[in-house]
Formats: C-alpha cells, sequence, structure tokens
C-alpha cells in the first residue's frame, strides 16, 4: 500500500525527461549551427551527458537515505565547503533563469489558442507572470507527489509528439513525399570551429544539464536503490535519441534559411506547421495548436520542478545554522513552503522591475542576470570531481556502471574538461566581439566574474547567519 504512494519508475522518468528536455532547444541549436548541430548534440551525449548521468546515478544510489541531491552528493567526497559552492551556484542561476521564464507560458498559450502569438505588450506579460508565479509556487507546496503527475503527463504527451514529428519527418524523406528541405554536405555538417560555434556549443552542453533534478526527491521513489539509477540512465537515453534524431528530423523539414527567419522563439512552432502542411494537413494551424498545448503543460510541469528542486537541493541537507531556520524548515514530505513562498516574493520583485520604470534599477537586476549566467556550469564540474574524488578513494555505490579506475578517471577527466570548457567557451563571443580589450573588459568580468562574486556573496550570507543564530538561541 505505501509504494503505491511513492513515485515509480516511469514517472521518476518523465520527472527527469521534462525538466531537461525541450524540442525548443533542437530548434534553437538549429538556428545557430544549422545541419551542424547533429553531430555536435551526438557528441554532447556521449562524451558529456550520458557520463555525467552515470556518476549522478552512482552517487545517488550511495546516498539514498537523502534527500539533498547535489548538495549531498558533494559534500559525500568533497565536504561541506565545495558542496556550498556547488549547491548555491546551482540556486542562484536558476532563481535569475525563473525570473526570465514565466513570460513564455502566455506565448505558449496564445500559439495553443490562437495559432499565433497575440501576446506582444511586455505589460501584460509581466502581469501574467506575477500571477503565475503565484499559482505554480501553491502547486509546488501541494508536493512532489502531486506536481510529478503533471511531469508524467506532461512527458508522455511530449515523447509522443516528438517521436510523431521525427517518425512523420523522416518517412517523408524516405518515401519521396517531402524531399530534405536541407541539402547535406561535409561543408555544412561538420561544425566550423570558431568562436561563434564553440560559444554555442558550450551552451549545448548546458541544455543537457538536468538529470540531476530528480536526485532531491530519491527518498520519495519506490525502491531507490535499484529505481533511481535505473530511471535516470532511461531518461538520459531518451533525452540524448531526441535531441540527436530530433536535430535531423528539424533539417528534413525546415532549411537553415527558414529555421533563421522563424527565428528563435517561434523556430518550434514553424516546424510542425510546415510538417503537417506538407502531409495535407491544411495550413498546419491544428498541428501547431496541439503541439503549443501539450509544450504548455509540459513547461508548466518543468517549471515547477526548477522552482522546488533547487530549493531542496540548497537547504534540506546544509548543517544546521547555515542558513535561517525558517527558510530550512520543511514538511514531513520533505516540501519546503517557507523557502518556497520566500523564493516566490524574490521573483515578483525581479519580475516587476520593468513596470516601475526606473531605468536604473532594472539595470541593476539585468546585471543580475548576467552575473549569474554562467553560474550554472560551476555545479557540473564540482559535481565531476566530486565523483571522481569518491572513487579514487576506493568507494563504491550500490549502482555502479564505471567498473575500473582507468574508466572512471577517462569519464571524470571529461566531463571535467568539457565543463571547464563551457564556463570559459560560453562567454567566448561576448570577447570576440569586443572592438578591443578595454571593451571587452566589461563582459568578461560579468562573465566570468560575475559566479565568483555570487559565491563570496553567499558565503558572507552564511558567515552572517552562523554568527546571529546562536544569539537568538541564547535568547529562547
Amino acid at each position: 500500500m505505501h509504494s503505491k504512494k511513492r513515485i515509480g519508475l516511469w514517472s521518476l522518468v518523465m520527472l527527469t525527461f521534462v525538466p531537461t528536455f525541450g524540442f525548443n532547444n533542437i530548434t534553437t541549436n538549429a538556428v545557430a549551427l544549422g545541419p551542424a548541430a547533429i553531430p555536435s548534440w551526438l557528441i554532447v551525449s556521449l562524451l558529456y551527458f550520458l557520463p555525467l548521468s552515470i556518476m549522478i546515478a552512482e552517487l545517488a544510489s550511495a546516498n539514498q537515505d537523502k534527500e539533498g541531491g547535489i548538495y549531498t552528493w558533494i559534500n559525500s567526497s568533497l565536504g561541506p565547503n565545495w558542496a556550498f559552492i556547488g549547491t548555491w551556484s546551482y540556486f542562484v542561476a536558476n532563481l535569475f533563469y525563473l525570473q526570465m521564464v514565466f513570460a513564455r507560458i502566455p506565448v505558449m498559450v496564445s500559439w495553443a489558442l490562437f495559432g499565433e502569438n497575440r501576446f506582444t505588450n511586455p505589460a501584460i506579460l509581466v502581469y501574467l507572470s506575477l500571477i503565475l508565479v503565484v499559482v505554480l509556487t501553491y502547486i509546488a507546496t501541494l508536493g512532489v507527489k502531486t506536481f510529478s503527475k503533471i511531469s508524467d503527463i506532461g512527458g508522455k504527451l511530449t515523447l509522443a509528439t516528438t517521436v510523431i514529428f521525427i517518425v512523420f519527418a523522416i518517412v517523408g524523406v524516405i518515401i519521396g513525399k517531402n524531399p530534405s528541405a536541407t541539402t547535406f554536405t561535409a561543408k555544412t555538417v561538420i561544425p566550423k570551429f570558431n568562436a561563434s560555434y564553440f560559444s554555442t556549443f558550450s551552451w549545448l552542453l548546458l541544455a543537457v544539464a538536468g538529470a540531476e533534478v530528480a536526485g532531491t526527491y530519491i527518498k520519495d521513489v519506490d525502491n531507490p536503490r535499484k529505481t533511481f539509477p535505473k530511471g535516470v540512465i532511461i531518461a538520459t537515453i531518451f533525452i540524448a535519441l531526441a535531441y540527436i534524431i530530433g536535430s535531423l528530423a528539424v533539417c528534413f523539414v525546415a532549411s537553415p534559411e527558414v529555421l533563421e527567419k522563424a527565428g528563435l522563439k517561434d523556430a518550434g512552432y514553424i516546424v510542425y506547421k510546415i510538417l503537417a502542411h506538407n502531409w495535407g494537413l491544411g495550413s498546419g494551424k491544428v498541428a501547431v495548436q496541439i503541439y503549443a498545448l501539450i509544450y504548455t503543460i509540459t513547461s508548466i510541469a518543468a517549471y515547477i520542478v526548477w522552482m522546488e528542486s533547487p530549493l531542496r537541493a540548497m537547504f534540506s541537507e546544509v548543517p544546521e545554522g547555515t542558513f535561517p531556520k525558517f527558510i530550512t524548515k520543511k514538511r514531513e514530505d520533505g516540501t519546503m513552503v517557507n523557502a518556497l513562498w520566500i523564493q516566490c516574493a524574490v521573483l515578483i520583485v525581479l519580475i516587476a522591475v520593468p513596470l516601475v520604470g526606473l531605468k536604473g534599477i532594472n539595470d541593476f537586476f539585468v546585471l543580475l542576470t548576467n552575473l549569474s549566467s554562467l553560474s550554472l556550469v560551476i555545479p557540473y564540474i564540482v559535481l565531476g570531481a566530486a565523483y571522481l574524488v569518491f572513487r579514487m578513494r576506493g568507494n563504491h555505490a550500490p549502482f555502479e556502471m564505471l567498473k575500473s579506475k582507468s574508466i572512471v578517471i577517462i569519464a571524470s577527466g571529461i566531463v571535467l574538461i568539457l565543463g571547464i570548457f563551457a564556463f570559459f567557451g560560453a562567454g567566448w563571443g561576448d570577447f570576440v566581439d569586443s572592438k578591443s580589450f578595454s571593451e571587452a573588459i566589461i563582459p568578461i568580468l560579468k562573465d566570468y566574474g560575475g559566479p565568483v562574486l555570487l559565491i563570496i556573496l553567499g558565503f558572507i550570507i552564511t558567515r552572517i547567519t552562523s554568527a546571529i543564530t546562536p544569539t537568538k538561541i541564547n535568547k529562547n
């Protein structure tokens, strides 16, 4: 009876799949790279995503009695300071990511209802975003067993629509119904290894990150020792195949010129519209509306997970006194209701800033967003190092895929090198685009100095809390 209330294998797979996979990631990188996105996804999946997911699965199985996710995994081998650095960077990056994403949901709803984007007024988008923050926060407070059902439904629908897109795109070319819209040659498929490509490739690495989000729910998983590692690996395979084959299918349906004209925001809708039209379904408007509806459900589920999971990772397993007790308080099911509503208040402030109209304040929050953008890379670098140290000390997890030390060193080394490459490569484009070295100083300080500054700020907050907490205890 108890197991029925817990998260099963396929719910776990969807809980990992939904926040990680996005069809828009396929079209976004197809716009940026064209056919070169196909081998790029293959390289990223084999050299980075798969080994990183294996490391996550092993570390999670070794810490299955804890719910701190990446904090617990890093702490188990590198100690609390590195665990804090990795998790704080993860939390801060996701916080500023969230303040940008809520305006996307009304646009998705508009595509679902009207087959086009009618929400073009920025002020209206801000007001709708504020409402959505409160509503989704409330859903998150209901607990993982509730919102995992949304992930389960959204994930399966997304997987189904992605498979349908891929099948019809490829079959259309094979039977000669619709010739490939893209000409594949060595020149178009082989990436141009320039500054622009390396910058895009770095963000490609981060597009596959997300296998860690389910780690904070491991205590809610049915038979975690077997189910969690298996779920992570299955989700990883689904995501990798969807990105690689999906990129090929997108190139079959739309040429690089069409994708570039559609732009980053609308390319995902346009390719569905073209595919439906190619198969004789009128203008393709209905197909786009169905896709947009499913995309809306999936995105809502993904955003709820991104609201809840980083909070658990940051606050659930830190030593007592690191943060105020009010923030770290959690329900019996592990849900951190107070932290969720505090985060909601912060997000409301961040989202509402444009309405104030004070340019100085708005510029300040834009600066904070720029400073935090590369913070998301740091947790994966630290996590790769934590796994390497964990295994080199002779530790073994209940679930173990990398058997020999040499394989562990090679896999960890590649993940670490690519992670460091992603950190420096993601900001490389800003440096190259600068006309002079003096002009390049500002983006360099923002991109690379920002994460360091935010980590220092995090340690300052914990030191202040540690200094205040004993005084409060004595008063009581």
